[in-house]
């Protein structure tokens, strides 16, 4: 299964972001990682991995903040440094342009995983295998 993060629009202002928790938490819906980035002009896009993205982004939007699914590879690389400019070197070499990422270690420090929004997601999946780079599915992602 293909995973999906959920990008939202939202004005820069005290108490919008609340608002979008809001709608998750009543939904019980379980935010994994996130990332907020903001403009000069006001506003921001905040891209969410969550347990439910279609849930997440057909509420979001019937709650009136506009709301889409992205699709992304996730990526599971050692904690080490340099692994990230390895990876990373080997999509540029390939002419894919990595549109948004943000990724974290995992609680046993010997493992890192990473978040990509790139332009497409099929051959940057396909590349990083013929690498040996572990790319994870929704299930593993979402439930663990």
């Amino acid at each position: 299964m293909i995973a999906h993060q959920v990008s939202v629009f939202l004005e820069n202002k005290p108490g919008r972001l609340e608002k979008i928790t809001a709608v998750l938490k009543h939904q019980q819906i379980n935010i994994r990682a996130m990332t907020l980035s903001t403009s000069t002009a006001g506003w921001g896009i905040l891209n969410l991995l969550v347990d439910r993205p279609e849930a997440a982004q057909r509420v979001l939007s019937e709650k009136g903040h506009p709301a889409a699914l992205r699709e992304i590879v996730v990526v599971r690389m050692s904690d080490a440094p340099g692994a990230l400019h390895d990876m990373l070197l080997l999509l540029a070499k390939a002419g894919l342009n990595i549109q948004n990422a943000y990724g974290t270690v995992l609680g046993d420090r010997r493992t890192a995983i990473l978040v990509i929004d790139v332009e497409d997601t099929d051959s940057a999946r396909q590349l990083l295998s013929e690498a040996g780079i572990e790319t994870l599915g929704a299930e593993q992602i979402y439930y663990v």
